[in-house]
C-alpha cells in the first residue's frame, strides 16, 4: 500500500535514507506539474487525473522505471517491450498511483494529516541530513540535488508518505481480533485432509476412444488435415516426440487429432472409466488402480494435506464440491467415517476422489500458536478492510488515464 523510499528515489539516496520518512521542510521550491494539452488533447504532460487532480509524468515515469527494474531482477535482467505490454505495466503503475491519490484525497477531506511540527521533527531526526549531530540545510539540499530532486518536490512526497502511514494506522486501529475468532481460525487452518484422486481429462479420454485405421488413412490423404497434424507435431516434437521425425509418428498424431474432435465420446469414455475406478480407489491398492489406468496414461495422485481454505487442489484445479465434501461434518468421501470414492465433474474433466487421511487440530498446541495466529489474522483483516475502503473510494471517483499512455500500452 505504501510506496517505499526505494520505489521513489535514486540508488544513491536509497542507500542513505532507507527506512526513513521525511516531510515538508521547504515548501517554496515545490513546482506543480504542467497541465499542457491535458487529457483531451492526448498530450503526455500528465499521466492522468484522479478526481481532477493530475498524476504528473514525473511520478509516473519514476514509478514505471522502478517497476521495470524490479521485473528485470526477477527475469535475470531481460525485459522486452512486448513483456512490458503483456504485463500491462503502464496501466498497473497508473492504477497504483491513482489509488494512492484517492487515499491522500480522502485523508485531506477528513483532516487526517501530519502537522508541520511532526514532519519537521522527522526530517531533523534523520542522521543523513545532519552535520556534527545537527540538521544541516546545505547537506540536505546537496543530497537531494545528487538525486535530481528539489527540496519542495521531495518534501511533498515525504509528507504524502507520512499521511499514508497515518491512514494505515487508522486501518489498523479499526481491526479487532476476538478470542473466539482466534480459536476458530486455529481450528480451520489446522483441520486438514489428504485427498486421493484420479483425474480423467481430454488427454485420457482421447486415448480411450477407438479410431479405425481407415479413418487415419483418409485423414492423411486430405492436405488441409495433414497440415493440422504437422502443426500439432511441431508443438509437441520437443517433448512427446523428441528426436523423432513426423513420418515416424504421423499415425499416432492423426489418431489423437481425430479422437480429440469427438468431444462427446471423450466425456462418455471418461465417465465410463470413472465408474470402474470408484469401487477400487481407496479400497484396493493404488497399483491395481494404476494398472486399470495404464492404457490412458494417468495414475492415482494425492493432494497432500490441505485445509478447507485451499483455493484449488494441486494437479486438479478448482473443485469446490469436492472440497465441500472433504470437510463436511458427515463426509461421504472420508474412508475412516465409512465414506467411499465419489465421482465429480467439471467442463474440463471427470475426477474420482476419496479422503485418504484426516488431520484434526491439536487444541493442546493452541496457546503456543496464539500469538503468531493473531498477527496473521490481524494482517488478513487489515488487508480486507483496506481493499473494501479503496473499492468504496474508487466507486465514487473519476479516474482518467492519459489516452497517449493507453495507446503506448497497446503499441509498445
Amino acid at each position: 500500500m505504501l510506496t517505499t523510499m526505494r520505489n521513489r528515489l535514486g540508488p544513491v539516496f536509497v542507500t542513505l535514507i532507507i527506512g526513513g520518512i521525511a516531510g515538508v521542510f521547504v515548501l517554496s521550491d515545490f513546482i506543480s506539474p504542467r497541465r499542457g494539452g491535458g487529457l483531451g488533447g492526448g498530450g503526455t504532460s500528465i499521466a492522468g487525473e484522479v478526481n481532477g487532480e493530475p498524476v504528473s509524468m514525473g511520478e509516473f515515469n519514476r514509478s514505471l522505471s522502478q517497476r521495470i527494474e524490479s521485473m528485470k531482477q526477477m527475469t535475470g535482467g531481460k525485459l522486452t517491450d512486448e513483456q512490458i505490454r503483456m504485463f500491462r505495466m503502464r496501466e498497473t503503475v497508473f492504477n497504483e498511483l491513482a489509488q494512492r491519490k484517492l487515499i491522500l484525497q480522502d485523508c485531506a477531506k477528513s483532516g487526517l494529516l501530519p502537522s508541520d511540527a511532526e514532519v519537521m521533527n522527522k526530517i531533523r531526526e534523520l542522521p543523513y541530513f545532519q552535520k556534527e549531530g545537527r540538521f544541516d540545510l546545505t547537506t540536505y539540499r546537496n543530497i537531494l540535488a545528487a538525486n535530481n530532486l528539489n527540496p519542495g518536490a521531495f518534501e511533498k512526497m515525504m509528507r504524502d508518505d507520512l499521511t499514508l502511514q497515518l491512514w494505515m494506522d487508522g486501518v489498523k486501529s479499526r481491526v479487532q481480533v476476538s478470542a473466539d475468532e482466534l480459536e476458530r481460525e486455529y481450528q480451520v487452518s489446522n483441520d486438514k485432509r489428504n485427498i486421493k484422486f484420479v483425474l480423467l481429462d481430454s488427454e485420457t479420454g482421447r486415448k480411450a476412444i477407438p479410431v479405425a485405421s481407415t479413418e487415419i488413412e483418409e485423414f492423411l490423404k486430405d492436405p488441409s488435415k495433414l497440415a493440422r497434424a504437422k502443426a500439432r507435431f511441431e508443438s509437441v516434437k520437443s517433448t512427446q516426440h523428441k528426436g523423432k521425425k513426423f513420418e515416424e509418428v504421423q499415425k499416432e498424431l492423426v489418431r489423437d487429432v481425430i479422437a480429440g474432435e469427438k468431444t462427446e465420446a471423450i466425456r462418455d469414455a471418461n465417465l465410463k472409466l470413472a465408474d470402474q475406478v470408484m469401487p477400487l480407489l481407496g479400497r484396493a491398492p493404488d497399483s491395481q488402480v494404476n494398472s486399470l489406468l495404464k492404457s490412458v496414461g494417468t495414475t492415482v495422485k494425492t493432494s497432500g494435506l490441505i485445509t478447507r481454505q485451499a483455493p484449488f487442489i494441486q494437479g486438479l484445479g478448482e473443485a469446490k464440491d469436492l472440497l465441500s465434501d472433504a470437510f463436511a461434518a458427515e463426509s461421504p468421501i472420508v474412508l475412516t467415517q465409512g465414506g467411499k470414492a465419489k465421482k465429480y465433474t467439471s467442463a474440463a474433466w471427470v475426477a474420482v476422489a476419496v479422503v485418504s487421511e484426516s488431520k484434526k487440530p491439536e487444541m493442546n498446541k493452541f496457546e503456543g500458536e496464539k500469538s503468531k495466529l493473531e498477527q496473521q489474522l490481524r494482517f488478513k483483516k487489515e488487508r480486507t478492510l483496506e481493499q473494501e475502503w479503496i473499492q468504496q473510494l474508487r466507486s465514487k471517483a473519476k479516474i482518467e488515464m492519459n489516452p497517449a499512455l493507453v495507446e503506448a500500452e497497446r503499441s509498445s
